[in-house]
C-alpha cells in the first residue's frame, strides 16, 4: 500500500509551462514593476494545481514509497496472461512518463534495486495514469520499518511546444488557464481576507478545468 512520496528533481520551470508574458497578458498588465511578483505567482499556482491534481504539473522524479505489494487472487496478469497470486504488484497512482527504478530496503536499512529483470510495467496504451508495476520475485530480507518499497518515476507534463513526445503528455491547456485563474485571483487579492466584496465562484472555473485530470485516490 502507498505511504509516502517525494520529489528529488524538478526538470522543468514553473515559467515552461506559463511565462511572465502569458501570465501578464491575462492580467492586463503592461508596466514591468511587478514582474518579480508576477513570477512569483507562476510559481505558486502551477504549484497549486499539481497539489489539487494530486501529482507535479512540472516534470519531476518523484519516490514513491509503499508498505507492501498489492493485489487480488484470481487476477489475470495483462503482461503474461497468468493468474496473479494476490500481492505481487505495486500501483502508481500518477501521471507517469517513465518508470525509472523498483527498489526495496533490506533488513540492514540499505536500499538495493531490484533487477529490471524481476519487474515488468503494465501496458497500457490509452493512458499515462495509473501505473501497474508486476513483480518476478520477493526480496529474501525487508525492513521491519514502515517504507519497505521504492519507485522512482519521472511524472507529470511536458511543456507545451516540446517535439518528439506523445501529444497526450503535453500539459493540457485546461491546467493552464486553471493555473491563469489562480493568478489573476491572488493578484488582485493580496490579504487572506476580502472586505466589503461580494464574491461568487466562476462557473465553469477552476476546478471545472481541473477535474478531469485529478488522481482520485491513492492506494
Amino acid at each position: 500500500m502507498y505511504r509516502a512520496r517525494r520529489y528529488t528533481a524538478y526538470l522543468n520551470a514553473a515559467t515552461d509551462y506559463i511565462t511572465l508574458s502569458e501570465a501578464k497578458q491575462h492580467l492586463r498588465v503592461t508596466s514591468s514593476a511587478d514582474d518579480s511578483y508576477i513570477s512569483g505567482l507562476i510559481s505558486m499556482a502551477v504549484e497549486a494545481c499539481g497539489n489539487y491534481l494530486g501529482y507535479s504539473v512540472r516534470k519531476a522524479t518523484a519516490k514513491y514509497g509503499y508498505d507492501a505489494f498489492v493485489g487480488q487472487p484470481a487476477l489475470i496478469n495483462p503482461v503474461n496472461g497468468l493468474t496473479i497470486p494476490s500481492g505481487n504488484y505495486i500501483r502508481v497512482n500518477s501521471r507517469v512518463l517513465a518508470v525509472n527504478s523498483v527498489s526495496y530496503v533490506n533488513d540492514s536499512q540499505a536500499v538495493v534495486a531490484f533487477p529490471s529483470a524481476d519487474w515488468i510495467v503494465s501496458p497500457d496504451p490509452m493512458s499515462n495514469y495509473t501505473k501497474n508495476i508486476f513483480m518476478e520475485s520477493a526480496p529474501s530480507s525487508l525492513t521491519d520499518d514502515l517504507i519497505k518499497y521504492i519507485v522512482e518515476v519521472t511524472e507529470g507534463f511536458n511543456p507545451s511546444g516540446t517535439s518528439g513526445v506523445d501529444p497526450d503528455t503535453i500539459c493540457p491547456a485546461s491546467v493552464k488557464f486553471a493555473a491563469l485563474l489562480l493568478i489573476g485571483q491572488y493578484y488582485d487579492n493580496r490579504q487572506a481576507v476580502t472586505v466589503g466584496v461580494s464574491n461568487n465562484p466562476l462557473s465553469f472555473g477552476l476546478h471545472y478545468l481541473l477535474d478531469p485530470y485529478k488522481i482520485p485516490v491513492m492506494i
